[in-house]
């Protein structure tokens, strides 16, 4: 593993998927682990994709206390629950299985007859009770990173991407979608961006240059005072000038 650091990041790079799925898995059972030694529960934020699949299947087989994590999606498509869009039906399907069956997921669309600001009303409720009655809090927010440069569902020149909300909908890759906003994703205690594939090779370059616009590159909009972390691959990072 190479460390390097610049303008608020730490990059991790990793030889290849497999390698970096095993760090980000130990990196993530270490943080629930040493967080539930200090508070009651573990609130984690996770991506859909199909990137950190692999993960949450290792994380699924650790047989750490999940009865005390509650888990969010950063992100969902307005799909059917049991559609293969689904990243509820991903999670399920990984994360949630094994060990994972203990901890408490909150499914986004459970109601499909529910209108938009209903299930909105629920989403953001759900995020008072769990992660703070003030400006909701995760201990652990993992994002990923589009070739375009969105993470969540904040996507490029989105004028949503901007709202002072909690959730919003939005439009992408052709499907409509609901995501946390900037402001929940950046309250985060740690988050991590996980980056894999050539293809993400501009769109890493552009999150790290202090200078890329927020509008093309919303992943930018995610800030933290402390440092955010970068898990990723050689071919992702291999022409990164740091």
């Amino acid at each position: 593993m190479i460390e390097k650091v610049k303008n608020g990041y730490t990059v991790n790079i990793y030889k290849d998927k497999i390698e970096l799925s095993l760090a980000v898995f130990k990196f993530i059972e270490s943080q629930i682990i040493q967080t539930l030694k200090k508070k009651d529960r573990f609130k984690f934020c996770v991506s859909g994709g199909s990137t950190p699949k692999s993960i949450y299947q290792l994380l699924s087989n650790s047989d750490i206390s999940w009865d005390k994590v509650d888990i969010f999606l950063g992100d969902e498509r307005c799909v059917d629950p049991n559609s293969e869009l689904s990243n509820s039906l991903m999670l399920k399907n990984s994360l949630l299985t094994n060990f994972g069956t203990k901890a408490f997921f909150y499914e986004i669309f459970n109601d499909l007859k529910a209108d938009d600001e209903a299930i909105k009303n629920l989403f953001i409720s759900k995020l008072f009770e769990k992660c703070g009655s003030n400006s909701p809090s995760f201990d652990l927010t993992l994002l990923g990173l589009g070739d375009d440069g969105h993470t969540a569902s904040l996507f490029p020149y989105q004028k949503n991407n901007y709202v002072d909300d909690f959730v919003i909908f939005n439009e992408g890759k052709g499907l409509k979608r609901i995501s946390l906003t900037p402001k929940v994703l950046s309250a985060s205690s740690k988050i991590v961006f996980l980056v894999s594939g050539a293809s993400k090779k501009l769109a890493l370059e552009r999150l790290l240059d202090e200078k890329e616009s927020t509008d093309r590159t919303p992943s930018k909009l995610i800030k933290s005072s402390n440092q955010i972390l970068i898990f990723c691959d050689h071919e992702s990072a291999k022409e990164l000038e740091i």
